[in-house]
């Protein structure tokens, strides 16, 4: 059976110690599963994550909003690129291509139809708009609560949009209990 892939969306900041030690925990989880780990190609909680998880031997892909490798340098510069074993960037013919906001926006939904199941750890907008992607896509989604910013309003949230999906969305506040359910029911 082929490494499903699990998209980590979150905060391009790290927040507190105690958050971005659920980001490591989410990936050393991961990678230890054997998954392939999909992110946003940014710094943050989906960085740390993706961190932890190639040096648990995952494989890492990065979805970046840049157009080749020196600009993805430019975007990160505190980042260790080599913890990606494939990083995706937006072509330049698309039509918007000098506007870093679409760009962001088109990796976002690129990214998130590339994933089996994803993960959602704190974020802000940008994760929303992940979120939604993923839930439209009808894939597996689990939200990590208790990690504060968008992720502690989702389960009131979803709970109040009721629309007819094929999504299945988990919470959880264990990290390691969150990426069992997503695999499992994103692998079923």
């Amino acid at each position: 059976m082929p490494r499903p892939a699990i998209g980590i969306y979150g905060s391009a900041t790290t927040g507190s110690a105690e958050v971005a030690d659920k980001a490591h925990r989410l990936g050393a989880t991961l990678g230890a599963r054997g998954c392939r780990v999909i992110t946003g190609a940014c710094s943050g909680l989906p960085y740390a994550a993706a961190r932890s998880a190639a040096a648990g031997g995952g494989e890492v892909w990065g979805f970046s909003p840049m157009h080749d490798l020196e600009g993805q340098r430019t975007f990160t510069p505190n980042d260790d690129l080599a913890v990606y074993s494939r990083l995706i960037f937006v072509p330049r013919t698309l039509e918007f291509a000098a506007d870093l906001d679409v760009c962001k926006k088109y990796r976002n939904v690129v990214s998130t139809a590339a994933c089996d199941g994803a993960i959602v750890i704190a974020g802000r907008w940008g994760t929303l708009h992940e979120f939604c992607s993923l839930v439209d896509f009808g894939k597996v989604v689990g939200v990590l609560t208790g990690t504060g910013e968008i992720a502690d309003e989702l389960p009131g949230l979803f709970a109040r949009i009721q629309k007819e999906t094929r999504a299945v969305v988990l919470f959880d506040e264990s990290p390691e209990a969150l990426v069992d359910a997503v695999v499992s029911a994103a692998t079923t």
